[in-house]
Order: structure tokens, then C-alpha cells, then sequence
């Protein structure tokens, strides 16, 4: 196993394990981009996008690509992104402009409708538009000086605290890890639910 040391080396992620360190090395690096101190050009050239939402829409541009052909993702076989092509995918969602579409936003797509590119496309966008949501609901219930803690459906509100939270669970074993390999739409659909809730 070659743990990648970078946040440029998802070549390197061949297994779970692999993947939750590159999670991890993609956590910190966004803290250090998104925290403004020290911060030279080529971080931040590496962090174009600093929110969930904007992460998430930005995935949604980039499996567009997918779907269009012009990019295939890195997959290990048709319809199975595997651990390195769900990895690139990660990496370039960091620098694809946000694709923010309405039809998509209010897709309502769960995870366990997950079967291909397509459908995590609509289930990354539901899950933006749910995050920004969520955020506007803690945002009011602060200006009421009503507590307005983590609760609800989404354990984190930075970029970097929510993929850190991936990686704790990408990391984790349990009898729902079974269903993450081989890699497929759907088994990247149930990461990304139980990184929603995951501290």
C-alpha cells in the first residue's frame, strides 16, 4: 500500500484505507486554505471551492463530464468509479467552478437511488441544496439567540470538518463498510449520507 503523502497524489489511493488518508490530507489542506493565514497562491489556487455546497456543485460539473463523455473519470470498469477514480473525482470537485442548477437542486434524490454517474449527479445536488438549507435554518436560529449547535442532518459547516468526517468513516469498520467495495455510484451515494452525520 503507497498511502498518498499529497493532495495531488490520488494515483496513489488503490484501497479504502488509501482513500481515508487521502481524505484526510485533502481535510487538512483545505483547513490551511480556508483559515486565510499564511495562505501562498498555489493553496489557494487549490482550493477554488471552500464550502460544502461549492465542493458538492463543483462535483456536480465534474461528473457532468462524465456523463457527456469528455471525461471518464478515472473508473476501474463501466460503472465502477473505484477508490482512485472516486479520488481524482475529489480532486479536480476542488477546482470545477460550481454548476448550481435548479432542475438538480431540487432533485430530492436519496442515496439508496444511486445507480449511476447520473443519479450520484442529482444526489451530490440534492445534497447541496440541503447543506445550504441547513445552514440558513441554524443562521436564523442564531439571530433569535436560539441555540443553533451542529444538530440536524449535517454534523459540520466547513469543507474541511466534513471531510475529515468522511475520512474518520471511510476509515471506521462496521458491518455497513461490506457494502463500500467493489466501488460503485451507489456505494460512493452511501459514503457521502454517512459523512453527513458523521462527527
Amino acid at each position: 500500500m503507497s498511502v498518498p503523502r499529497d493532495t495531488d497524489s490520488w494515483q496513489q489511493v488503490n484501497s479504502r484505507q488509501d482513500f481515508s488518508a487521502y481524505l484526510q490530507l485533502l481535510s487538512i489542506d483545505c483547513e490551511r486554505a480556508c483559515s486565510g493565514q499564511g495562505v501562498d497562491e498555489s493553496l489557494a489556487q487549490r482550493w477554488i471551492n471552500r464550502t460544502i455546497s461549492d465542493f458538492l456543485w463543483g462535483w456536480v460539473r465534474v461528473l457532468g463530464k462524465r456523463i457527456d463523455g469528455t471525461d471518464l473519470l478515472g473508473e476501474e470498469a463501466p460503472g465502477r468509479p473505484g477508490w482512485q477514480g472516486l479520488a481524482y473525482q475529489l480532486n479536480a470537485a476542488r477546482t470545477s467552478p460550481p454548476a448550481f442548477n435548479c432542475a438538480l437542486a431540487d432533485s430530492g434524490t436519496q442515496s439508496h437511488e444511486v445507480d449511476s454517474a447520473i443519479d450520484l449527479r442529482w444526489y451530490a445536488a440534492s445534497l447541496a441544496t440541503d447543506f445550504v438549507g441547513h445552514q440558513r435554518e441554524r443562521e436564523a436560529a442564531a439571530r433569535r439567540n436560539e441555540w443553533a449547535g451542529d444538530g440536524g442532518s449535517w454534523a459540520h459547516s466547513s469543507l474541511y470538518g466534513w471531510l475529515d468526517g468522511w475520512a474518520a468513516w471511510a476509515g471506521a469498520n462496521s458491518a455497513r463498510h461490506v457494502e463500500l467495495e467493489p466501488v460503485t455510484w451507489r456505494s460512493v451515494a452511501l459514503q457521502l449520507s454517512a459523512a453527513q452525520g458523521y462527527e
